[in-house]
């Protein structure tokens, strides 16, 4: 999910409390954002293609004695993001970017995730996050080019011939989604 598109359907419900989950896990609503930010990667792939792309991460923080705020409730919408206004004057985050969340689950380390979808449900914001994973991205070329992905022909060692990725989005855009394309 873009930037805009998450923070619009925050304002559409912007009395709703924030509940940040996972599959396995949701997030305590002791919950504080504590950072913002654009991020701007260039990476070389182990094919040496070169990749360029921008998101928006939200830092989430739990605080270790989370028995110091007892009742406490999950963070309303409008909270959050009057937060993210305040930030936006004096850094204007970009509505394309992807929107991620950095936070740590239960006992898990601190990890980047994708905000798949928000549903309100239940009197809540609840926002899905999908964990990130490690990729290869020379191997999912090798991969969509075999079964006519979008990065077209390979050559003679299974990599994208340079004309057929000439004009399509590989080496430019974001990284690969969760899926096995090359890229999205």
């Amino acid at each position: 999910m873009n930037t805009s598109s998450f923070l619009a359907t925050l304002r559409a419900h912007a009395g709703l409390p924030l509940v940040f989950r996972t599959d396995a896990a949701a997030i305590s609503s002791h919950y504080h954002l504590t950072e913002v930010k654009r991020v701007s990667y260039e990476t070389m792939d182990c094919g040496a293609m070169t990749h360029r792309w921008a998101e928006t991460q939200f830092e989430l923080w739990v605080p270790p004695l989370i028995g110091a705020l007892p009742g406490r409730a999950h963070m309303p919408a409008e909270k959050f993001l009057a937060i993210i206004d305040r930030v936006e004057k004096e850094l204007p985050l970009n509505g394309e970017t992807p929107a991620r969340v950095f936070v740590s689950l239960g006992d898990h380390p601190a990890a980047l995730h994708d905000v798949e979808s928000l549903v309100p449900a239940d009197g809540k914001l609840w926002v899905n996050l999908m964990p990130d994973r490690a990729r290869c991205k020379a191997a999912e070329r090798r991969v969509a080019s075999a079964t006519g992905g979008c990065c077209g022909s390979a050559d003679a060692a299974g990599e994208p011939s340079a004309s057929a990725t000439e004009g399509s989005c590989c080496g430019t855009g974001s990284p690969a989604s969760n899926t096995a394309a090359c890229c999205t």
